[in-house]
């Protein structure tokens, strides 16, 4: 006989009411991790040509780690997602029968060493011919491997988490919310794209669709964003979860701004806001992506008065929001990168901004209309 869950009815309370809460999954999966004993969860949705995250849900994972994760590839080298694309949906199993046939890369053991991981039960909740829906939850040695008592209590679980992931999907789909927005965003100014919580593309304005039909460096795949530039594939990911996640008030406030390099030209800007709207289901985000070359950047003058900074501050900005890095500011500006960096700490100080992607946003924000 399998053992029912501790607090199993609760779990499934949680698991569905994510279809309405603002968190989405991330109040369920931390349930999920204390009623099993588990250290961390993530629900993957993983694009399998070419292997990459296209969203998640998670919980138990530092920033820092998943920026880690992400800048250096490691799902090429996980073990569980790399066999999980290639299977149908089923049921919970432990990761540990999948080691024997594993030849980790180097960085591979961080994940091991520095995070003590010693087994995941993991779940291909479902399967596209392009994506899989995976759960997976984590456990250190400390905590031990996953018995098949366990798994199968586990497995209670799963025909509801199928059935709520199917109706997540369904219901982003048609999220009448996001339809009111399309109307909004086609009289914007500036290429504008609406984001579900799934980091898909809902709707986009005609200059958005002339840019994508105008730029090679930048395509849109299975409702997706696809950079030619690899680094920023990761990058725009990251920071597409945090920003939903802020707009599901599970964060405080995130805004955001990634470049897009064109060989020859000035580079495209992308301002990544969230939606902070209780009718879209589970959140979203609003991307903005500017051209310098049809769009004049705010000047010195203008950030100096409208946010109170001196003119050598201001000309640091006016390079930031440009695209230029800092050692770029301290050799066009003939000061050194020390003065540089002193002067951006300033300004983060005078504009309560803590990174450099947020100052640009809320510069272009205040003074790009």
């Amino acid at each position: 006989m399998t053992l029912e869950l501790q607090n199993e009815h609760s779990l499934i309370q949680s698991l569905y009411g994510a279809l309405t809460d603002r968190e989405g999954f991330h109040g369920f999966l931390e349930k999920l991790i204390g009623t099993v004993n588990g250290c961390a969860a993530q629900l993957l949705v993983v694009r399998k040509h070419p292997l990459q995250m296209d969203h998640l849900w998670y919980h138990g994972l530092s920033d820092e780690f998943l920026g880690w994760y992400l800048e250096n590839n490691m799902i090429a080298q996980d073990v569980v997602t790399n066999h999980a694309i290639n299977q149908s949906p089923g049921l919970f199993q432990s990761a540990l029968p999948l080691l024997p046939d594993f030849q980790p890369g180097q960085d591979y053991s961080r994940w091991e060493n520095d995070q003590d991981m010693l087994d995941s039960a993991w779940l291909v909740v479902d399967s596209t011919p392009t994506h899989t829906f995976l759960l997976t939850i984590q456990r250190t040695v400390a905590q031990g491997p996953y018995r098949e008592s366990e798994l199968q209590s586990l497995n209670r679980l799963v025909p509801h988490i199928r059935q709520a992931v199917l109706l997540n999907r369904q219901l982003e789909s048609r999220s009448k919310a996001a339809s009111s927005l399309a109307s909004v965003i086609e009289v914007l100014p500036d290429a504008t794209f609406v984001l579900d919580s799934l980091a898909s593309v809902l709707y986009s304005n005609k200059t958005a669709r002339n840019l994508i039909q105008r730029e090679r460096c930048l395509g849109i795949r299975h409702d997706r964003f696809s950079f030619a530039e690899k680094d920023l594939q990761a990058a725009f990911f990251r920071t597409s979860a945090q920003v939903v996640r802020s707009s599901m008030g599970k964060e405080s406030y995130s805004s955001e701004t990634l470049f897009l390099k064109r060989e020859g030209r000035t580079p495209l800007i992308f301002v990544i806001r969230p939606i902070e709207s209780s009718e879209l289901l589970a959140g979203g985000a609003l991307v903005t992506v500017y051209d310098q070359e049809n769009r004049a950047l705010p000047s010195a003058e203008h950030i100096a008065a409208y946010f109170s900074l001196t003119p050598a501050e201001a000309q640091v900005c006016e390079n930031l929001v440009a695209g230029i890095d800092p050692q770029g500011c301290a050799e066009r500006l003939g000061r050194s990168v020390a003065t540089v960096r002193s002067q951006i700490k300033q300004i983060f100080q005078k504009t309560d901004c803590s990174r450099q992607g947020e100052l640009i946003s809320r510069i272009l924000s205040a003074l790009l209309h």
